[in-house]
C-alpha cells in the first residue's frame, strides 16, 4: 500500500497548476491489448499544495484522436489506495489520463499502472 503524502519513490505532479484540466499519458512503440488501470494518488495535506484530484478520466489513442474508454467502476479519488478501473478492452498506442484538479489545490500521481484484465 501506499502512503499518498509518500515522497521516497518519486511522484509526478502538475504543481503549481490549480483547478485546471491537465493530462498524462503513455505511449507505447506497437498496439498492446489494455483493459484496467490503478493510480495511488500524491497528496501532500500538511506540507504542500497537492490534494486527490476533484474527478478524472482515461482516454485511449485511435485513428480519429482520443477517445474515452468504456470504464466498468468508477474512476476513484481514494487516498493511500489502490484506484483501480477496469474498461472494456482496447487495442491501442497509447492512453491518456485527463485529470481535473480541485479549485484550490494542485494534484499529483505517486504509480499509474496499466494492464490486461485476465
Amino acid at each position: 500500500m501506499h502512503a499518498s503524502g509518500d515522497q521516497s519513490e518519486g511522484y509526478f505532479h502538475w504543481w503549481p497548476q490549480k483547478g485546471t484540466t491537465e493530462w498524462v499519458e503513455y505511449a507505447f512503440p506497437r498496439a498492446v491489448s489494455v483493459s484496467e488501470v490503478t493510480v495511488h494518488w500524491y497528496d501532500d495535506t500538511g506540507h504542500g499544495e497537492c490534494r486527490v484530484p476533484a474527478s478524472w478520466r482515461l482516454l485511449s489513442k485511435t485513428s480519429d484522436g482520443w477517445t474515452p474508454v468504456d470504464a466498468r467502476s468508477t474512476y476513484g479519488t481514494q487516498k493511500d489506495s489502490a484506484n483501480r478501473v477496469p474498461f472494456a478492452p482496447v487495442l491501442t498506442t497509447g492512453l491518456r489520463m485527463e485529470v481535473t484538479l480541485q479549485p484550490s489545490w494542485s494534484a499529483g500521481i505517486l504509480e499509474w499502472s496499466v494492464g490486461a484484465q485476465p
